[in-house]
């Protein structure tokens, strides 16, 4: 009986298709691998973009459960505008591999060698990495995923050879890689990276520990231990693959100490502050290209750190958000960042026992001439939030500290920033536009509620020059990268006014002469003190210079005026106050007392050259009416309504013949 034509099909199909695989296996078996060399070395060229050779034999084992391929004389090439040597070379790689996980897309290679590797990694000045296949300058856009390489069981590396040049990072390092089967009685570690160079012209050393690369499971983690010491800088981690040669997934536990926190830039890219010496410590998770940088803890200077911050590096510029306090801040460890020296900041509490102080350096600037670094402003963005608990300021008494860091592709802000007293505060913000080739810095600040009765020192039976309520207000606007070039060039308002105060004693002790008798006070009484029902200064900035526009205090007897500026390029003061009796008293000639020198030492002293008539000053105060009222609600329009500062604007405007105006003006709003 003749089987069905459907049987019959099927059975020759069968023949067939065994036919096709013993041909298949023959040609496998017997074939010239070698013979595909060059179809393998054009196909790998065109995917990578790279010049890829192969100059030794190519031998592969297919007759296995665990099929094996040997390649010779393997090398890499570079991109076209890197130089003519290789990225990789290997003397012989042998790769073993799984067939069934290959059905299920799945590349598990059960053993690697390699023998003698080169390895070049280089970075230009333009971003330009021989290691991320891209020739294009590095925008904004979605960076490269970290790397991660296939699961292997067994990984064997012998007399590797490592080379890293990064001009970004001023990083140069050469070093040796091994990693055998087992450990030694001599070297536990199987696994070994070892370099060294230089980072930022500064010595460097790098080393990876690590246990035998053998039987891992991509299930379980793999530790190694880091350790890098760069110029001053260094950190030692106890860290873990989460999955062996996932790169995207890491967590360590880091320990680090330096001088200057800003150091971390070569190594991470990221901007960080200019600190006093630090020692900290942090646990760092990495999935993909997001880090968790938690438990951070330890010091800056005299002051305690803790927090934790979150790192985006998915966009070619990083983003860093997170906050950071302080228990106990010391107000000179912020000095820094602003670019001042901290031994400048220095005081005898902390110097060494016996050892006496340094003559302070008479070229020294009050405000720091260190340069801002744009380039690292321009590469990262950040929001980070930043407070302190209680402040050691010396005989300022600061009770809080609050800054919102804020850094927008090139512009830094701290909006707000405050600093609390136990009566008043200081707040505002500050805008720096790094964009453009010179920083442009705008800045709003305001004194409010500030009792000058607190500003008296910490000695036992220290006593406040001043007394009452001062309210201040600043605007400027400069440019510069740094705070004394922004301020030799800045434009703007600086204004103080206290509403009602006292003039106390002490005022005379500033100086070697007796200020308070020089302006024509009397300071009688018990408590040996003059009201001061109004006092009023204001300076306008044009080209780092501040000119006093309104400089007056009222008493009851004496109305104290001055004039005269602020040079703020040079640091220099040249004031003249002077004290005129609102009612002539006969044998007093009042002697103007002249304020000089530099901001950090000013000289004061009396013009024995000058004398000044007695009289009262209707005229001069009618000529400040106008001004003085738009002045007070400058730094806040109730002051024009004060009772004290009120009766001022009132006397001149009748003084003046009434003609001045009798509701103050509202002054814009910065």
């Amino acid at each position: 009986m003749a089987a069905p034509r459907g049987l019959t099909f099927l059975r020759w199909t069968g023949i067939v298709i065994a036919a096709l695989i013993v041909v298949v296996i023959l040609v496998l078996a017997f074939m010239d691998w070698n013979l595909l060399k060059h179809p393998i070395e054009r196909v790998a060229s065109t995917k990578s973009g790279r010049t890829v050779t192969i100059s030794g034999p190519l031998h592969v084992n297919v007759w296995s459960w665990k099929p094996s391929a040997d390649v010779s004389g393997l090398v890499l090439g570079n991109p076209p505008w890197e130089a003519a040597r290789p990225m990789v070379k290997v003397d012989k790689v042998h790769v073993e591999f799984k067939w069934l996980p290959l059905f299920v897309g799945r590349l598990i290679l059960p053993r690697v060698e390699i023998d003698h590797p080169q390895v070049y990694l280089h970075r230009d000045a333009q971003g330009r990495a021989n290691w991320t296949f891209e020739s294009k300058k590095p925008t904004n856009e979605k960076a490269a995923p970290p790397p991660r390489l296939p699961v292997i069981r067994d990984f064997l590396i012998r007399d590797g050879n490592l080379q890293i040049l990064d001009e970004i990072l001023h990083l140069q390092v050469e070093g040796t890689v091994l990693a055998h089967e087992h450990g030694s009685k001599d070297d536990p570690k199987a696994f070994r990276v070892d370099g060294h160079g230089t980072l930022n012209k500064e010595p460097f050393k790098m080393q990876v520990l690590g246990g035998p690369l053998i039987n891992l499971d991509p299930d379980h983690p793999y530790p190694f231990d880091l350790t890098i010491e760069a110029g001053k800088l260094q950190l030692a981690s106890n860290g873990r693959f989460r999955k062996p040669f996932d790169f995207g997934q890491i967590d360590l536990r880091v320990k680090t100490s330096g001088t200057d926190l800003a150091d971390f830039y070569y190594l991470t890219q990221l901007a960080m502050p200019n600190t006093p010496p630090f020692t900290l410590e942090a646990a760092v998770d990495r999935n993909e290209n997001q880090f968790k940088i938690t438990d951070i803890q330890g010091t800056v200077g005299g002051s305690d750190i803790r927090g934790e911050l979150h790192v985006d590096m998915s966009r070619k510029r990083a983003n860093v958000t997170g906050k950071v306090d302080s228990k106990q801040l010391r107000l000179r460890d912020l000095a820094a960042s602003l670019g001042t020296q901290a031994n400048e900041n220095a005081n005898l509490s902390n110097a060494a026992p016996g050892k006496k102080k340094a003559p302070p350096n008479p070229n020294a600037r009050l405000f720091p001439d260190s340069h801002l670094q744009i380039e690292r402003v321009r590469a990262m963005d950040g929001d980070v939030q930043f407070e302190a608990d209680s402040i050691e300021a010396g005989s300022l008494p600061l009770k809080h500290v609050a800054f919102h860091i804020k850094l927008d592709e090139g512009v830094l802000s701290l909006d707000p920033f405050e600093f609390q007293m136990p009566q008043g505060r200081l707040h505002g913000l500050v805008r720096i536009d790094a964009r453009g080739k010179v920083p442009q810095t705008h800045l709003d600040v305001r004194l409010t509620n500030i009792q000058l009765a607190q500003l008296k020192g910490k000695a036992p039976n220290a006593t406040p020059p001043l007394d009452g309520l001062m309210q201040a207000r600043a605007v400027l606007d400069g440019s510069g990268d740094s705070v004394h070039s922004m301020l030799a060039d800045a434009k703007g308002e600086l204004t103080a006014i206290l509403p009602h105060g006292e003039i106390r004693s002490a005022f005379a002790e500033l100086t070697g002469i007796n200020v308070a008798k020089g302006l024509g006070l009397l300071l009688t009484g018990n408590e040996n003190k003059a009201d001061i029902r109004c006092g009023v200064a204001q300076f306008a900035v044009d080209d780092g210079v501040m000119k006093a526009q309104t400089l007056l205090f009222d008493t009851e007897n004496v109305e104290i005026s001055g004039k005269g500026d602020i040079r703020l390029g040079p640091e220099e003061l040249a004031l003249i106050i002077q004290g005129n009796p609102k009612k002539p008293r006969l044998g007093r000639l009042k002697t103007p007392i002249r304020i000089g020198g530099h901001l950090k030492a000013p000289s004061i002293g009396v013009d024995t050259g000058k004398t000044v008539a007695q009289g009262a000053v209707a005229a001069a105060l009618g000529a400040l009416v106008t001004p003085l009222a738009a002045v007070l609600a400058f730094v806040d329009p109730g002051l024009a309504k004060d009772a004290n500062c009120s009766q001022l604007i009132e006397t001149a405007r009748k003084d003046s013949g009434g003609t001045a105006p009798r509701t103050p003006p509202q002054a814009q709003e910065h």
